[in-house]
Parts: structure tokens; C-alpha cells; sequence
């Protein structure tokens, strides 16, 4: 890894920000980084955005991020040591983002369902003393 990739590394930049300056300092297209990891054209640029939820199954980005830096030549390990850290943080995000919202109340009894449960009780009551 050059030294210029790993004072961004410890600033916490994304590894798809590393990736993406350690190809354009190659001078390597996102085709040619495609073809060579024989993906799919837009998956570079998906990796490089740290957009892994708009791959066909994000379940694979990390398999995705340590094949591109392995074409790179850049140490898998810190790569994905950051990975992991980045999706650590992006999860704990998410999980207090969900605990900050409201529960969706899908059982709200109005006046109305009431008052018309209530007429039903009647009717079947009335009808029942009727038949006896």
C-alpha cells in the first residue's frame, strides 16, 4: 500500500475510497477493473461508492472489496478490517435510528368500530332471546 493510501486509512476514509485512488493512481478504467474481476460494469463503481446494497446480494461486498484489492495489490487485511468497521458503524446507526422512532400503532380502536361492535353484541343478544 503506498503511504499516501495509508495516512488516508487512518483517517478512517471508506475502502471504497481507497479503492477507487489506488486505481485512478494506476491509471486503470472502471471497465477495465470490471473486466479484469469479471463483474458486472456498474459493480466498480457500487464498490467504489460503498453503495454494497445495491449489489445483487450484499451479503458478497466483502468478498467484492478483497478481490479488488487484491487486483490492486493492496493488503486485504487492512481493507477489510475497515469494512468491517464501517459496517459495524453503519448498523449501530441504523439500530438507533429504529429505536428513535415511533412504533406504528396498527391497533387504534375508534369510537366508531365501538359503537358498531357494540350494535352487533345487541342484534345477536336480541336475536337469540327471540328464538327462545
Amino acid at each position: 500500500m503506498t503511504d499516501s493510501l495509508q495516512v488516508e486509512l487512518d483517517i478512517a476514509v471508506s475502502p471504497g475510497a481507497l479503492l477507487r485512488a489506488e486505481r485512478e493512481s494506476q491509471g486503470m478504467p472502471e471497465r477495465d477493473a470490471a473486466d479484469r474481476l469479471n463483474w458486472m460494469p456498474e459493480y466498480v463503481a457500487v464498490i467504489e461508492s460503498d453503495s454494497y446494497d445495491r449489489l445483487r446480494n450484499p451479503a458478497f461486498a466483502r468478498g467484492y472489496v478483497n478481490a479488488y484489492a487484491r487486483l490492486l495489490g493492496l493488503d486485504q487485511n487492512v481493507l477489510l478490517a475497515q469494512f468491517d468497521r464501517n459496517r459495524a458503524e453503519n448498523a449501530s446507526q441504523t439500530e438507533s435510528r429504529k429505536k428513535e422512532r415511533k412504533p406504528l400503532n396498527l391497533q387504534k380502536t375508534d369510537l366508531g368500530v365501538v359503537v358498531g361492535m357494540s350494535v352487533l353484541v345487541l342484534m345477536v343478544v336480541f336475536m337469540w332471546w327471540r328464538s327462545s
